[in-house]
Order: structure tokens, then C-alpha cells, then sequence
């Protein structure tokens, strides 16, 4: 016959050997959302960069009355625009490779865009005038690249 201690461990280690494979199943569903809110995250940038590529109309009536507000032209208004645009897009993809979302290698083909636009004439006002806007890591990583730029020309 069973004694009444023997039945009372025999019901706790049942309840144990439950809880813990419960609790293994709540780990592999939560590394699962895990896993797929950060593909979310980065198809959102893509999409988001896939919508600007497509986009680049500088015939926009706001944009065209602001460069005449500013008394700069229209297509500098636009590249402005763009860059303003391509700069949250690169920070955001950013943020990302710094939570270890994305991995170095898609880093590196946003920073190779970031290396382009930074060239462009009016990308070193712009990272002026929008700072303290955007991450301060970023921002930093921007102002590195920006001198490199600087005294590769120089």
C-alpha cells in the first residue's frame, strides 16, 4: 500500500515537472515573438526605404512654397528633403544594428549609404542643424564620418 507522504511528494513532483515544461513552452513562444519583432522591425525599414526610393517628388506645393520662403531653389529644397528623410531612415536601420537586430554585414550596407549621402553638400548642415534631434550615438557616428570626409579632401 501507498502511504499518504509517498502520495504527497509523488503530487509535488507531477506539479514541478508541469510548471517547469510550461514554463519551457512561455520561453520558446517569447524568444519565437521575439525573434519575430525584430524581422518586423527591419521589414519596416525596408519598407520604409523601398517607399522613399520610390517616392522624390519635389513638386510638392508645400516644399515649393517653403523654398521660396527660404530663398533657396526648389531643387535644393528637394535635396534637402531627401536627405533629411534618408538621415531618420539610416539612424532607425542604426538603432537596430546597436540592439543587435541586424547583423554587421546589413549594417555595413546602410553605412555605405550613409558614406554616400554624407558627401553631398548640404548633408553636414543638415547634421548641424538637426543636433540633439536623433540618437546621440548616431550622431556621433555621423560626425566621425563626416570628418574622415574632411580630411580625405583636405
Amino acid at each position: 500500500m501507498v502511504d499518504t507522504t509517498t502520495l504527497i511528494v509523488l503530487s509535488t513532483v507531477v506539479q514541478t515537472v508541469v510548471i517547469s515544461l510550461t514554463l519551457v513552452v512561455f520561453i520558446f513562444q517569447f524568444r519565437s515573438q521575439e525573434r519575430a519583432i525584430k524581422e518586423s522591425s527591419y521589414q519596416n525599414l525596408l519598407a520604409r526605404y523601398n517607399d522613399f526610393m520610390m517616392s522624390g517628388s519635389s513638386e510638392e506645393p508645400l516644399f515649393a512654397r517653403m523654398a521660396s520662403d527660404f530663398g533657396v531653389s526648389e531643387s535644393d529644397m528637394a535635396a534637402a528633403r531627401r536627405l533629411l528623410i534618408s538621415y531618420g531612415i539610416i539612424e532607425e536601420a542604426y538603432e537596430l544594428y546597436k540592439k543587435g537586430w541586424i547583423d554587421e554585414e546589413s549594417w555595413e550596407q546602410w553605412n555605405a549609404w550613409l558614406k554616400a549621402i554624407s558627401k553631398h553638400p548640404h548633408f553636414e548642415m543638415l547634421h548641424k542643424q538637426t543636433a540633439g534631434m536623433y540618437d546621440k550615438d548616431f550622431q556621433e557616428h555621423v560626425s566621425r564620418l563626416i570628418g574622415s570626409n574632411q580630411s580625405t579632401l583636405g
